[in-house]
């Protein structure tokens, strides 16, 4: 392989994955309006405290995400669903665990807004979910589609 071949191979892997983040962040965009949604719904409207509003929005908002990144961004409907959903579970539980703790020293320790405190949890579990469903979740088994 001549060193042109090579550069033109990664060039062509960085732009895949460049455009497969593109379309992960307008998932991820859509799901966080959802999420801010019914946060809000559930914190202002039916009064539950902010635990309570962070955990409803975040199953909502996932049930969406998963069937978006499974259909739109990764177009991985060839692999059965239920070995995606279960990885997509631990992926969740693992964005879960950071959203809860990180929200949870924002409100308590630093006495900021529960929103604030789930923007910031957005901004690292935003790169844990591309790179744990770009590359485990939503792979397909015997290669990449």
């Amino acid at each position: 392989m001549t060193q042109q071949e090579i550069l033109q191979k990664i060039s062509l892997t960085f732009s895949s994955h460049i455009f497969l983040f593109v379309k992960f962040g307008i998932v991820g965009a859509v799901t966080a309006a959802i999420y801010f949604l019914v946060m809000w719904i559930v914190d202002m409207m039916l009064g539950f405290n902010y635990i309570a509003a962070v955990s409803i929005a975040y199953f909502v908002s996932t049930a969406f995400h998963f069937l978006a990144n499974r259909h739109f961004t990764f177009n991985a409907v060839e692999d059965l669903p239920q070995y995606q959903v279960i990885r997509y579970m631990a992926m969740w539980i693992i964005n879960y665990l950071i959203t809860i703790i990180i929200v949870g020293v924002c409100v308590e320790r630093f006495r900021f807004s529960p929103y604030l405190g789930v923007v910031v949890s957005v901004t690292i579990t935003v790169f844990v979910g591309y790179f744990l469903a770009q590359f485990w979740v939503f792979k397909i088994r015997g290669g990449r589609a």
